[in-house]
């Protein structure tokens, strides 16, 4: 009697549906074809090289060390003002993070300081380990054209350079993601072995640590490699419950962690009622019933959209669609359909939750499913067979052409970013390019003795992180007036007053309180910075001015003079 003998867990396989010995020889045709000598051509050299050049690009914008804005500000104080058992609390200012990522800003901060640089060391790293991730990947999994295409487009792509630059924990989502989403493909080309499944597991635990969102994304690869197992061709009943039994006998020690970081750390942020608000008026979640299936389509639809936009930068909201497509059409021929389905595990389970109204999958929020999308797309450039005829040559021809198209725009983006790194945030991490540093060090700079300091409430996080220390925050005064002090009585023997206002925010109210404090023949001079503004009152003498600008308490513990 014969007996089916499993195929290590990461070892090379044939692919569904080839001849038996496809892996050992190719056609003659094939073989002596062009395409053959780009396949023969070395690998890791090209690859080398793209790793470096997308290396480049991220440290050349660490280095650059742009001044933090306010989501980052408010992270950075969450780090600075905790201890590690403290940042294991829900964060304050609607922030969420992973354990792991906060304990490691922690840690740089410890040793490294405050500073941009040492707050961005972390996202830094994680953004260089997902190159040689997806050089590895691609090497295993994909014909050569196809893996260096991918590297490429994950090297360039200007969200993944943008966010790993900045305080928050988006690149370390999409490293972890990628990472597993890569064991789940080795996983199944064969039968899993215990060594497969406890490592396939065992990253996944580490990586809930570090990633809240890999957790959703394991769970669904947990499932897909399940369904596999229990349907895989040419063994017996008896064979797939025993490689079933293999495969899950590692997965309650991921569930537990998986359980121990939903728990403490992802379902606080999903109560939030202030981040549930802000995202439904962004219109992230469905604004009707998922039932109403002309809403759900339209909500799909916009939500593509901005995908498209944000964080794939591509020219054209149709070009994405396309190479998925395209890309899991040949994912289906050289690969599988597992393979394929796990390719597109963080985008469905992105758009599943944001469906739900679980949560947000738009813009920085989606990078996590950018990789393994990139990955799947650049199979429209695996070279076809020349016994396929001109059909596949065709195919081949559209996918290179879609792929450019997608690839042209984003270089050209960080090709600008890193001559002028002023502008690369802008360009490839949203709109977010604000320079309280610049702006606080002028108003520092030029301030005299004497001179009053004041600051906007919504100024407070860039103020009290930069300084210099404001002697009192302002709100213009409502309806019914102010009720306790004004401005007026800390203007007697003043002859300057200054004020700080961030403009990303509620800019509306910022103009108000300068209208209030100019006029009456006080000189004002405005000097805007990028999200900022600083304005300088020169006082004429017996002004009566503040009387209808109020003074509050210190917000969130900032520092007064």
């Amino acid at each position: 009697m014969s007996v089916t003998r499993p195929l290590p867990a990461f070892s090379p396989a044939v692919a569904p549906g080839s001849p038996a010995g496809a892996t050992a020889s190719r056609p003659a045709a094939f073989a002596a074809s062009g395409w053959d000598r780009v396949s023969r051509s070395p690998y890791w050299p090209v690859a080398g090289l793209l790793v470096a050049f997308g290396a480049g690009l991220r440290i050349r914008q660490w280095s650059f060390a742009r001044s933090f804005w306010s989501d980052e500000l408010y992270v950075a104080h969450n780090v600075r003002e905790r201890g590690y058992l403290d940042l294991l609390q829900p964060l304050a200012f609607s922030q969420s993070a992973p354990p792991g990522w906060l304990w490691l800003e922690r840690f740089s901060f410890e040793h490294l300081g405050d500073s941009e640089r040492s707050l961005r060391l972390v996202p830094l790293l994680f953004g260089l380990a997902l190159l040689p991730l997806v050089a590895g990947i691609g090497r295993r999994l994909l014909p050569p054209l196809a893996a260096l295409a991918a590297l490429l487009l994950v090297a360039v792509a200007p969200f993944l350079i943008g966010y790993s630059n900045e305080l928050k924990q988006y690149s370390a989502e999409a490293f972890f993601v990628t990472l597993v989403v890569g064991l789940a493909l080795l996983l199944s080309r064969g039968v899993p072995s215990w060594a497969g499944a406890a490592l396939f597991w065992s990253v996944a635990a580490v990586a809930a640590v570090f990633s809240t969102l890999s957790i959703p994304v394991a769970g669904t690869l947990g499932v897909l490699l399940v369904a596999q197992t229990l349907t895989r061709p040419g063994r017996l009943p008896a064979q797939r419950w025993r490689d079933l039994g293999r495969f899950l006998a590692p997965a309650p020690a991921w569930a537990a962690v998986a359980l121990v970081v939903y728990v403490l750390f992802l379902a606080p942020g999903l109560a939030d009622q202030q981040l549930a608000a802000y995202w439904q008026g962004k219109s992230i979640y469905p604004a009707h019933p998922l039932t109403d299936l002309p809403a759900t389509v339209g909500w799909f639809v916009a939500t593509y959209r901005s995908l498209a936009t944000v964080p794939f930068v591509a020219w054209s909201a149709w070009v994405v669609v396309p190479l998925l497509v395209l890309g899991a059409a040949a994912g289906l021929r050289r690969l599988s359909a597992v393979a394929v389905l796990v390719l597109l595990t963080p985008l469905a389970a992105g758009l599943a939750g944001a469906a739900v109204s679980v949560y947000p999958f738009n813009g920085r929020l989606a990078l996590y499913a950018v990789p393994a999308c990139l990955v799947l797309a650049a199979l429209a450039a695996a070279p076809p067979e020349v016994r396929a005829g001109m059909p596949a040559r065709v195919r081949w021809v559209v996918g290179v052409v879609l792929l450019l198209a997608l690839a042209v725009p984003q270089l050209a983006t960080v090709v600008v970013a890193t001559v002028h790194p002023a502008r690369a945030f802008a360009q490839g991490g949203g709109a977010n390019a604000a320079d309280y540093r610049t702006a606080l060090d002028y108003l520092d700079t030029h301030r005299r003795p004497g001179d009053l300091v004041l600051a906007t409430t919504v100024s407070w996080n860039a103020q009290s992180w930069y300084g210099p220390a404001a002697d009192a925050y302002v709100v213009a005064a409502g309806p019914g007036g102010c009720p306790g002090r004004t401005v007026s009585t800390l203007l007697p023997g003043r002859s300057r007053v200054w004020l700080f206002q961030a403009t990303d925010w509620a800019d509306v109210a910022n103009r108000d309180v300068i209208v209030r404090l100019g006029g009456g023949g006080v000189a004002v001079a405005e000097r805007p910075f990028g999200g900022a503004r600083v304005v300088r009152f020169d006082l004429v003498a017996g002004a009566t001015k503040g009387t209808d600008v109020c003074l509050v308490p210190p917000p969130n513990g900032a520092a007064v003079r």
